[in-house]
């Protein structure tokens, strides 16, 4: 067994590659009854055309597609501006837990009891089947080669009946191949391991699940996941061989990202992938945040951190930067402060700037698609015994401009306070952000800013890389979701009873409402509405959007774990960018 897995699919040269069957298949295959003496060539079905994967993009008004999920029944749709969407399908029943966008807009996924669909196509007809009972989430990889299936439920295997064997009797996680629909390797979940408890007892599993357990490479060429606390395993694929036969040991492991885009370092030559992960203070050893390169697993730079209490890892969408945001508390541990560090990836020596200006702790970070810009928001100390949440304020912060190639010193731009916002929600192009209030009952601001506006600009900013307006500020009651289309002309936000548990809707509340880029409200989507009712609506869910094939977002995205009365309606379709520059 051990052989076969080792040696399996191991390339002698660019053109052979060795095969291993265990002697088991001999019996298995080969004995008596099995084989017939008489050799009967393969049928050879008749050829027939397939629907281009990617139709929609030959759409001539360069439209988008969204799916929604209400009731029973699961639709995909044009995105028409001012008219309402154009059905494309309708089904009834079509997935049992949610529906899913691939990264690259190829596929739609559903979830089964049984297993996992896709589908594609102008007609959106099923391309291809995995079954995994009782899968619970999924997770395409980004370029949407392989699919990763999970199921807090042990996988019992009936020999003989579709692709799954005896290796993954008992496995929770399962990687597969898209195009060979074929199992790669499956994985026990960390999570839903039985441990031993203090008293020599089995200790209970998490209640929190690590999702997503696998995180990939920009080119998917390498798979990792974390053991909490130990070791980063990683995998090559196709093979899903670990990488050196070993893991990477890490006392005290909290997280760890890939770089989201292949990066070329100043003086590195040779081909790498990198990763960063942080440890916190053990005993007299300080917090660290290290960059490693793979395959050599060499330590490309390390940074030590003192009085930590938290950090988060934000990696710039072309890994140009990454900004590791750290709150830390006072000797007296009464009191917490963030400042963020700023790794220059690309610079030699990878230099690290300190941003420390910040007095409040920050909620939220989030790095402008492929630009240098970001905005944070930062809130005061909560007061105790309160029931009001303090209020927060939105810093925008912008690189100094320099003469010729670099990126100057990150320098505030402005900040506006005496907000209650929470969220942070870039166009997947830049230059326009949408800062928002979610899933608070009190309040549900929605402010538009341009970073690039054309107008007259401040003398105070003429040394900086922006250009700040607020544009227009919008209200949404009850909303819980933000979604940018994937050219960056609508901004669609949704209120989803299941994330708040809202068990009356307003007669005049529209649960999604469409919104331009220059922050004025588009007529709602006639399909959205409700009617008034008194009990837990099942309409309208929750809104995720997917990246272009062009120019995937490499933005954190957040995790949602599904139960059989959690609906969610996945977002609008990424579509053609060259055609739609100019529209």
């Amino acid at each position: 067994m051990a052989a076969t897995k080792q040696l399996h699919g191991t390339a002698l040269d660019k053109k052979h590659t060795l095969a291993v069957n265990k002697l088991t298949d001999i019996e298995k295959y080969g004995r008596e009854g099995r084989i017939d003496e008489q050799y009967v060539p393969p049928e050879i079905e008749p050829f027939a055309d397939k629907e281009h994967l990617r139709s929609w993009l030959f759409d001539p008004g360069a439209r988008d597609q969204f799916a929604m999920f209400r009731g029973d029944n699961v639709g995909v749709f044009w995105n028409n501006k001012r008219d309402n969407p154009e059905p494309i399908v309708d089904r009834k029943h079509w997935t049992q837990l949610f529906v899913a966008w691939s990264p690259l807009g190829t596929y739609l996924a559903s979830v089964h009891q049984q297993g996992v669909q896709l589908w594609g196509g102008a007609s959106f007809k099923r391309i291809k089947q995995f079954p995994h009972p009782f899968v619970s989430l999924i997770e395409f990889s980004p370029g949407e080669k392989y699919l990763t299936t999970w199921s807090n439920q042990p996988i019992v295997v009936e020999e003989g009946k579709g692709p799954l064997t005896i290796d993954e009797e008992g496995k929770h996680i399962v990687i597969w191949d898209i195009e060979t629909g074929k199992p790669l390797r499956s994985f026990v979940a960390h999570d839903l391991t039985p441990t031993a408890g203090p008293d020599g007892g089995v200790a209970p599993p998490k209640a929190k699940v690590q999702w997503p357990a696998f995180k990939w490479s920009a080119d998917e060429k390498f798979v990792a996941r974390m053991k909490p606390g130990e070791s980063i395993s990683v995998y090559e694929t196709p093979r899903m061989n670990l990488l050196d036969k070993t893991s990477v040991k890490i006392d005290g492991l909290v997280d760890f990202e890939w770089a989201p885009a292949t990066t070329q370092r100043e003086g590195v030559k040779t081909y790498e992938q990198l990763l960063c992960f942080w440890t916190p203070e053990i005993g007299s050893n300080p917090a660290k945040v290290t960059l490693m390169s793979f395959p050599t697993k060499e330590i490309v730079r390390t940074r030590n951190l003192f009085n930590v209490t938290d950090a988060k890892l934000h990696w710039q969408s072309e890994a140009k930067f990454i900004c590791v945001k750290v709150d830390r508390h006072s000797k007296s541990k009464k009191s917490l402060a963030t400042n963020l560090e700023i790794f220059r990836i690309k610079e030699k020596g990878v230099p690290v700037e300190v941003v420390d200006s910040l007095k409040d702790t920050v909620i939220n970070f989030a790095w402008e698609p492929k630009g240098d810009r970001f905005v944070l928001i930062t809130a005061g100390e909560a007061v105790a015994g309160s029931n009001v949440l303090p209020k927060t304020a939105v810093s925008f912060f912008a690189p100094e401009k320099i003469k010729g190639a670099g990126t100057g010193a990150f320098k505030h731009v402005r900040t506006f306070d005496k907000k209650n916002s929470n969220g942070i929600y870039w166009s997947p192009r830049g230059r326009f952000v949408v800062v928002a209030t979610v899933s608070v009952q009190q309040h549900s601001d929605i402010d538009f800013y341009d970073l690039d506006y054309e107008g007259d600009k401040p003398e105070s900013d003429a040394a900086l890389a922006a250009n700040l307006m607020l544009m227009n500020t919008e209200d949404h009651y009850g909303m819980t979701d933000v979604e940018w289309d994937p050219t960056g002309r609508y901004v669609t936000t949704s209120a989803s009873v299941w994330t708040h548990q809202v068990f009356f809707i307003h007669p005049h509340l529209t649960p999604v409402a469409n919104t331009s880029t220059d922050g004025k409200r588009l007529p709602a989507l006639d399909i959205l509405r409700t009617t008034p009712v008194r009990k837990p609506h099942r309409e309208i869910q929750t809104t995720t959007m997917a990246p272009t094939p062009r120019n995937r977002a490499q933005q954190r995205r957040t995790t949602h774990y599904p139960t059989q009365s959690t609906r969610i309606l996945q977002g609008i379709r990424r579509a053609r960018q060259g055609a739609r520059g100019g529209r």
